[in-house]
């Protein structure tokens, strides 16, 4: 197939590519390298059925453009992945996730291309405390920019599909953790313990307690649901059944570094920041049922992800 992925060059994005590529797919990538990286994608570049453009989703006209008539399926990545900056300037998420989203479709009907995945997130579902969330729980109150604008291309999806008979498959996402990782709390703990290993600040009591999927784990929910989900509009959560804390993951980066005299500092109250849901319970039972199972579990995923950040292992294997 010849797809087409926004945000290709980010974390998620570019293993994504990867991964297409390895089935035989034909395979553009569109970012304008905000976020992404494009040594993310080098290896690919000599792969004739690999094209890399450079392209901000906000020009509209440039975007149109720029997309194949012949794309069969657009993966809808591209977003702001810094959910902390987006309580300060939110303007970010309103221009990266809506109005993108938005062009996106707008040149996807222009074009003729009837298939759309979106990768979302739990932020959509706010702050319910302890409560498991199933793709039908409901009202959706976000209390972040980032968790609002993806429920607004979500709601933007939607429409889209039943105003010009497109199919959708929408991801709701776990925390995702792995290799190219470029932000994100094991990455800040890093970058914080190399600057200084002696204190290690900690926005928060620790208590935070969430779900970590390593990417691998991701990548092969998209692959099934993409494969066997055959409904107009068809959503999904994707998480673990396990939890970590933020003490847990702060501890195990100091542990895996080696270091044996660095004081851990905690601020006041359970949430890290405002916009911060501290409490994440997902049900996944929809996906299982689709025969996805996951390969690591939330301490697993965050124990990888913590050596291939700081190439212990080389090829990132546990």
């Amino acid at each position: 197939m010849k797809t087409l992925i926004t945000g290709g060059a980010g974390f998620i994005g570019s293993q994504l590519a990867d991964y297409l590529l390895s089935e035989g797919h034909e395979v553009t990538v569109i970012d304008n390298l905000s976020w992404g990286k494009k040594e993310f994608l080098s290896h690919n570049f000599k792969n004739p059925k690999f094209k890399f453009i450079k392209l901000d989703l906000l020009d509209k006209n440039a975007l149109t453009s720029a997309i194949r008539k012949a794309t069969d399926t657009v993966f809808h990545l591209a977003a702001n992945s810094d959910i902390m900056r987006g309580t300060i300037e939110p303007e970010i998420d309103l221009k990266n996730t809506t109005i993108a989203t938005f062009n996106l479709l707008d040149s996807m009907v222009k074009k003729g291309i009837k298939k759309i995945f979106f990768t979302s997130g739990s932020g959509i579902y706010g702050d319910v405390g302890e409560t498991y969330t199933d793709e039908n729980f409901g009202p959706l109150l976000p209390i972040s920019m980032y968790g609002a604008t993806k429920l607004s291309a979500e709601g933007m999806i939607s429409a889209f599909a039943n105003l010009h008979d497109m199919q959708a498959w929408i991801l709701r996402p776990a925390n995702i953790i792995g290799p190219r990782a470029t932000h994100g709390v094991i990455f800040d703990f890093i970058n914080q313990l190399k600057e200084n290993p002696k204190k290690l600040k900690v926005l928060g009591d620790g208590s935070q307690s969430k779900s970590y999927l390593y990417v691998s784990d991701v990548i092969d929910s998209v692959e099934l649901v993409w494969k066997k989900s055959k409904e107009q509009v068809n959503i999904f959560n994707i998480s673990s059944k396990t939890f970590v804390t933020v003490k847990e993951i702060a501890e195990s980066v100091v542990k895996e570094m080696g270091l044996e005299k660095t004081k851990i500092e905690y601020s006041e109250g359970s949430r890290g920041w405002k916009g911060d849901v501290p409490i994440v319970r997902i049900d996944n039972r929809k996906i299982e049922d689709l025969g996805w199972k996951i390969n690591y579990n939330s301490k697993e995923a965050v124990r990888k992800t913590i050596r291939v950040l700081l190439d212990k292992d080389g090829d990132g294997k546990v």
